[in-house]
């Protein structure tokens, strides 16, 4: 697996914007398919080892979802509340439209929703951010926008796209509870992150009678009393740019760090890189984490966890429901149906944490490494369709 972690990103275009300076990057990780795919950020302080990181991530999140793609990363260092945040996403994204229109498969990411970025396309004359999947698909423009389009459709409260990742995310964690022997309705869970991943993980997980016992955003906390499950629809119809109302009578206020300190089943950090690390391991009492947030726990807090018999989902593993959705609407013959989709990340998804956790089992290791020798074991085919059943 050296070959993946250790290797230096096969292709990098640094931008500076020339209206006000600040620095941007696409980082693609690999070049051994016609597809590499990840999303693009707008995040304070990024930088371009971050991005490389990131770009990796992708890269694993393909091979262990046996996906013939590659990973790559985009992002800009800018403030995303700054009134200059649509221009400067426009300037950095018409620098890369080469990349994207040929083989960059763009999605939304920290700080950036899938709309902006396809308002910012529509301006470059680009159909979709993600018009590369039609050309190494061999869709046509029309069908493929068909396809595409289904992001739109509603599911409950939102759309397709926007639940996607956060559905895979709590499918991760009802694999791990299902590897627990918990039962969902048994199960406490606290998620760290309120935005459009932690929201729709928490939905999810709500909708399949799990208690949701914390939930944490950038200002709070809000943990439960009473034993009483907090009301997640509730707090969801209220909710403002992933920030949690001020409106539970079940549940206690706080800041936003006790949410560590929560006694659970399964943690799930859906916000920010580096939010479980050697600092605050001590305090977590989770059986389980599961990471919706890329690089969410650092090496050395996963080796502490580890330690403790705290099992630890690879991040790269429990962030991928995107790309496993990507793969259910573009890769069947046949026109999916929305539940169609959903259907098929939440099966792919419980079944890659289930190999994951018996593999780990198995051969004595955390489930990172055994995850990372799945990853190895990977075949990559050059010239395959990335989604789909393998052309004969």
């Amino acid at each position: 697996m050296a070959d993946i972690l250790d290797k230096k990103p096969e292709c990098v275009v640094e931008y500076t914007d020339s209206v006000e300076g600040f620095k941007g990057w696409l980082v693609i990780d690999a070049l051994a398919h016609k597809l590499c795919a990840g999303g693009l950020r707008v995040q304070k302080g990024l930088i371009y080892d971050t991005v490389v990181h990131l770009a990796r991530n992708m890269t694993l999140k393909m091979r262990i979802a046996g996906i013939r793609a590659d990973g790559a990363k985009s992002g800009i260092d800018y403030d995303p509340h700054s009134p200059g945040k649509t221009e400067a996403l426009y300037r950095f994204m018409r620098s890369i439209r080469p990349y994207i229109l040929e083989r960059y498969s763009v999605g939304p990411d920290l700080n950036v929703k899938l709309k902006e970025l396809d308002d910012a396309a529509s301006k470059l004359g680009i159909p979709s951010v993600k018009i590369a999947i039609a050309k190494a698909q061999g869709l046509d423009l029309p069908y493929f926008l068909e396809r595409y389009g289904m992001l739109e459709n509603p599911v409950d409260h939102v759309t397709l796209g926007r639940i996607r990742s956060g559905f895979g995310l709590a499918a991760a964690c009802l694999g791990v509870l299902e590897f627990l022997k918990i039962p969902e309705k048994e199960a406490v869970v606290a998620i760290q992150g309120f935005g459009g991943l932690g929201s729709a993980a928490a939905y999810t997980l709500y909708q399949s009678g799990v208690k949701i016992v914390g939930l944490s955003d950038e200002e709070k906390s809000l943990i439960s009393t009473n034993e009483h499950p907090l009301d997640v629809k509730a707090l969801i119809r209220g909710s403002n740019h992933g920030l949690i109302p001020r409106m539970q009578r079940s549940g206690q206020y706080g800041n936003r760090g006790e949410i560590y300190n929560i006694k659970c089943d399964v943690f799930i950090p859906a916000a920010i890189e580096n939010a479980v690390v050697p600092d605050n391991v001590g305090a977590i009492s989770a059986r389980a984490i599961v990471p919706g947030a890329n690089l969410a726990v650092t090496e050395e807090a996963e080796r502490l966890l580890h330690d403790r018999g705290i099992i630890t989902i690879p991040d790269f593993m429990a962030g991928c429901g995107g790309s496993l959705s990507m793969d259910a609407l573009f890769g069947p013959r046949s026109h999916p149906s929305v539940q169609g989709v959903l259907d098929c990340v939440g099966e792919r998804m419980r079944g890659m944490v289930k190999k994951v956790l018996e593999r780990s089992q198995k051969d004595d290791i955390p489930p990172r490494a055994a995850a990372l020798s799945l990853c190895s074991e990977a075949s990559i085919y050059p010239q395959a369709k990335p989604y789909g059943p393998l052309d004969e």
